[in-house]
Parts: structure tokens; C-alpha cells; sequence
């Protein structure tokens, strides 16, 4: 009896386990032609874009071609009138949102695939108490893992930011390269300034109205030096000189 209820057991896990595998498959499949059905969407509105703004273009071009007069030549964005250029901008800007919004989505779906192809999928149908606690010391391991692996990355950036402000200051020093220090910033309101600007005009004012007296204040006095100089070559000669010329003048 217990065999044939081990049995029934193993056969119905293994139906439900089966169960399970196909409303998995079935799901993918679902996802699958979601995403495929979105794609020809998109597609399909991409190509009347497409189609819209060539239409837009042959109709500018035409009616540039019927009012342009023979041998005149073009101006601007072909002579279009203002209603068609506002057409032609808001075509363009069309396009530049809708090219933005297809880059946003793709760099969305690149993120997706790649934190799938790193999470796998939590599976926790079918677990007793032991399988659970199990697969939450696993969780709990590889959390700690990946906390220990950002911690290690945190400490590696926050040195190589040091090294390269070390290097930086280097370079300076190197090069001799002065760097400017953050100046305090002084708030002068315009009535400061102009009270400034007056105390400057009535100073120089007053330097042009003085008179000048025609002496300079602070030149030195000159002395008649030559009539204080001694001329010591008379006392240098000697006396028998200075007396045969007065002889020879009274003979």
C-alpha cells in the first residue's frame, strides 16, 4: 500500500512538474510574440513616418517649383511659405523625439538582458521548509557576495580619485602653473559706487583749483661755494718768489 502511495506521489509531482514546465513555456512563448507583435508596431509606424515626411518633402519641393519664377533662384529652404516651414520643423522635431525614445528603449532592453543573463529567475513552487531555508542561505551568500564585491569597487574608485589629484598637483608643481584660489565675492550696491565716484571727482577738483606760487617748497638752497673755496697754492710757494716780482716792478 505504501508503495503503491509513493508511487501516486512521484507520479503526481512529476505531472505537476510537468505542469509547471509547460505554463513556463507557454508564458515565454506569450512574451515572445509580445515583444515580436511591439517590433512590427513599431515598424510599421517608423515606415508611415517615413512615408509622411517624404510626402511632406515632394509637396514642399512642388510648390517651391510653382512659385519660383523662371531664372530665379532659391532661397532659404526653397522658398516655402511660413505655414510649411512650421510644418517641416514640427516634422523634424517628430523625428528627433521618436529617435530619442527608440535609443531610451534599447539601452532599456540592453539593461533587461543583461540583469536576466546575471539574476536567474526565482523558482520556489514545490519547496518544502528545508529546500526553503536552503535556498534562502544561498540568497543570503550571494547577497553578501556582491556587497563585499561593490565595497571592494567603492575603496578601488575612491583611491583612484587620490591618485589622480595627487598626480594632478604634481603636474602643477612641475609646470609651475599657479592655481587661482576661490576669491570672496563683495556685493557694492549703486549707491556705494556712486558715492565712490563722487569722493573721486570732488578730490580731483580741488588739486585743480589750487594755485601755484611759482616756488618749490622743498628745493634746497644753493651756496656761492666759490667765493668760500681757499686757493692753497699760494701758501704752497715758497717765499723768494712771491718777492722777485715786486723787485723787478719797482727797478
Amino acid at each position: 500500500m505504501s508503495d503503491d502511495e509513493s508511487r501516486s506521489e512521484s507520479a503526481s509531482e512529476s505531472e505537476e512538474e510537468v505542469s509547471q514546465d509547460e505554463t513556463q513555456k507557454q508564458k515565454e512563448e506569450e512574451e515572445r510574440r509580445k515583444r515580436e507583435e511591439e517590433a512590427r508596431r513599431e515598424e510599421a509606424a517608423a515606415e508611415r513616418q517615413r512615408k509622411q515626411e517624404e510626402k511632406a518633402k515632394r509637396e514642399a519641393e512642388e510648390a517651391a517649383k510653382k512659385q519660383r519664377k523662371p531664372g530665379q533662384k532659391r532661397k532659404g529652404l526653397g522658398g516655402l511659405s511660413p505655414e510649411k516651414k512650421r510644418l517641416l520643423k514640427q516634422l523634424i522635431m517628430q523625428k528627433a523625439a521618436d529617435e530619442m525614445k527608440a535609443e531610451m528603449k534599447k539601452r532599456q532592453e540592453e539593461k533587461d538582458n543583461y540583469l536576466r543573463s546575471r539574476v536567474q529567475p526565482l523558482q520556489l513552487d514545490g519547496l518544502d521548509n528545508s529546500a526553503l531555508a536552503k535556498k534562502v542561505r544561498e540568497l543570503h551568500a550571494r547577497v553578501a557576495q556582491l556587497e563585499g564585491e561593490k565595497y571592494d569597487w567603492e575603496v578601488k574608485l575612491r583611491r583612484q580619485d587620490i591618485e589622480i589629484n595627487e598626480l594632478t598637483m604634481k603636474v602643477n608643481d612641475v609646470k609651475g602653473k599657479f592655481v587661482k584660489p576661490v576669491l570672496k565675492k563683495v556685493s557694492k550696491t549703486e549707491s556705494q559706487l556712486a558715492r565712490i565716484e563722487k569722493k573721486e571727482k570732488t578730490l580731483a577738483s580741488f588739486r585743480t583749483q589750487l594755485k601755484s606760487t611759482g616756488q618749490n617748497k622743498f628745493a634746497l638752497e644753493e651756496k656761492d661755494e666759490a667765493s668760500h673755496k681757499v686757493d692753497f697754492r699760494d701758501q704752497l710757494k715758497p717765499a723768494g718768489e712771491g718777492d722777485a716780482p715786486k723787485e723787478a716792478a719797482e727797478e
